[in-house]
């Protein structure tokens, strides 16, 4: 069961486009092949749902990752960095003020 959940999210599945529907769908379609029993259905279902959202986890952080180490490539600064700054000019100007 575990090569065809696998063969089933490598077929084109898309991580964000895959719905619970689609997923059933796909699941009714392996029965009448006759390559899953009708009593795995809701197994198969929840297994598959399961490896997407760990997939989308997955992508996500991924793509963060490379998000923030493109931009500290650049030089850009981020938000702590401009937190950091405030809170340095916020303490400047209190003791220019005394």
């Amino acid at each position: 069961m575990k090569d065809i959940i696998d063969k089933s999210i490598n077929l084109g599945l898309g991580i964000a486009a895959t719905t619970k529907e689609k997923v059933e769908n796909l699941v009714d379609e392996l029965i009448a092949k006759g390559q899953l029993e009708k009593q795995e259905k809701s197994e198969a279902v929840k297994v598959i749902l399961n490896k997407l959202e760990k997939s989308e986890t997955e992508f996500k952080e991924k793509t963060k990752a490379v998000v923030n180490e493109t931009l500290d490539n650049i030089g850009f600064a981020t938000k702590k960095d401009v937190n950091n700054l405030k809170e340095t000019i916020a303490d400047l100007q209190k003791k220019i003020s005394f």
